[in-house]
């Protein structure tokens, strides 16, 4: 089969199949304060359980930045700033830390920041740390930075941050261009896995021969730090003790004419024996995923399994929504945008240089980082009510299993309004039972399990969601 042909199948079974087309408006855009115009370079970002905006300046993208945090509650239109690690001394100087944040995330209340350590406070070592701010907190920080905190830092520098819901945080790193991870679960570090804070071997079992051996991104070894893997995309409440559950990275190109950047799938692995994870090129028909060298290319995973990623080029300045099928991608939403060089919405955001993207819970508000513009632009699902910023316990939902379709394995969420029994099955075309999940009592609140089909054919399944009087039944595709 042509690949031609192989996307114009899959796309005519994602929109037949898959859930019910969603059209996105631009709403406004949120604004820095404006006596910091002349410190603030936007970076990445990342939203927490409230649905609070967290987005970070950085001085990776201009030496005269600031290192700085700021964040936005929802209807808020001008960002407050959290802390600003050049105006209390922790930034660019030999006694700072802080040399250029590299990557932000959420879990829990808790804000992680990623940076680069100010050289040569540490020469002839180049050093990357991590500070966890509880209770989003300035006063209450963990810091892993060197001497006198827990750790000397990490020996290489990490780039885009994201975390799994056991508290590991999925780097990408310069070394070996590649990914590393970090125990952030004082449970975790309790049975071995690493010390709290430390990054996890690829292979615990064997630290000393695969502490550093975790597979290479697929555009090959980075360029004198030009061509980087610079972030890093996990499914929320995915289960990375799995390696059923797949994890992507984005990179940009040592250039124009040498196309090493992308987006790449990590599977096989999990949290505990990374060195499993193999990493494969995302691609899709029309090349929107050939990046090129400049910095950024943010992703974000929504709720619904779709892969969002800025595009932030000249030759872009677009954010996508992509449906995934294994290593094959399919731009199905764009947020509209005036300057989109394939299509441009005089009714959008006036993008110049998007350069990260972050979804709330229920996909139905996102959030786009612009590095030229200076803002954030806030962008609306119309067919998703924006007040239900978040699934809450009164609610009993069923969400669309991720990946979709898949191949052999894919992910079922579900939330509980109260503790009960539960059923969990899937059924064929004909109402005929071919698997039973989940058959016992669950706690309230929200639940993932894996679907393994690797005994069924290929085809359209149901699956259904069954507590008490209650019932809700969604479609999904099985691909071989």
């Amino acid at each position: 089969m042509s690949k031609k042909l192989y996307y114009l199948i899959i796309s005519f079974i994602f929109l037949s199949v898959s859930i019910s087309a969603q059209d996105w408006i631009y709403s406004h855009p949120i604004h820095f304060p404006a006596e910091d115009s002349n410190t603030v370079r936007p970076y990445y970002c990342t939203l927490d359980e409230n649905s609070r905006l967290w987005v970070v300046s950085s001085k990776a993208l201009d030496r005269n930045a600031h290192n700085a945090i700021y964040y936005a509650d929802k209807g808020d239109t001008v960002l407050t700033k959290f802390i600003d690690f050049d105006l209390n001394g922790d930034s660019d100087t030999l006694s700072g830390n802080v040399g250029g944040i590299r990557g932000i995330a959420s879990l829990n209340g808790s804000i992680y920041v990623s940076f680069t350590v100010p050289y040569p406070r540490y020469a002839p070592l180049t050093l990357s740390g991590m500070y966890r701010y509880d209770n989003a907190d300035t006063n209450q920080v963990f810091k892993i930075v060197g001497s006198p905190s827990p750790t000397y830092g990490y020996g290489s520098f990490n780039h885009g941050i994201d975390i799994s819901k056991d508290s590991v945080v999925y780097a990408g790193i310069t070394f070996g261009t590649s990914v590393r991870l970090f125990n952030f679960s004082n449970t975790l570090a309790a049975q071995g896995l690493s010390a709290f804070g430390n990054w996890i071997p690829g292979d615990p079992s064997n630290p000393g021969a695969n502490g550093f051996s975790n597979q290479m991104e697929p555009g090959g070894p980075q360029t004198n730090g030009i061509d980087l893997i610079r972030d890093v995309a996990l499914i929320a409440d995915g289960d990375y003790t799995s390696t059923e559950t797949p994890f992507y990275t984005s990179r940009n190109s040592l250039s124009s004419d040498q196309i090493t950047g992308g987006i790449a799938v990590w599977q096989g692995g999990k949290q505990d024996f990374a060195i499993d994870y193999t990493p494969a090129r995302v691609i899709d028909f029309n090349d929107f995923l050939s990046f090129i060298d400049q910095i950024g290319y943010g992703i974000d995973i929504d709720a619904n399994g779709y892969l969002w990623v800025a595009g932030t080029d000249s030759t872009r300045k677009w954010v996508k929504g992509f449906a995934l099928d294994g290593i094959n991608a399919i731009g199905v939403y764009d947020l509209p945008s005036q300057t989109s060089m394939d299509v441009p919405d005089e009714n959008g955001a006036p993008f110049v240089a998007p350069v990260d993207v972050a979804l709330n819970y229920n996909a139905g508000v996102a959030y786009v980082v612009d590095l030229y513009a200076e803002k954030v632009f806030v962008f609306n699902n119309t067919t998703v009510d924006v007040e239900d910023e978040k699934l809450s316990l009164s609610d009993f939902q069923l969400e669309q299993n991720y990946p979709n379709p898949f191949n052999p394995s894919t992910i079922i969420k579900f939330s509980l309004n109260k503790s009960d029994n539960v059923r969990l099955v899937v059924s064929d075309m004909l109402g005929r039972e071919v698997a039973t999940l989940i058959d016992e009592v669950r706690s309230a609140g929200n639940h993932a399990v894996t679907f393994n089909a690797s005994d069924l054919a290929s085809g359209v399944y149901l699956y259904s969601l069954v507590s008490g009087d209650q019932k809700i039944t969604k479609k999904m595709l099985l691909m071989k």
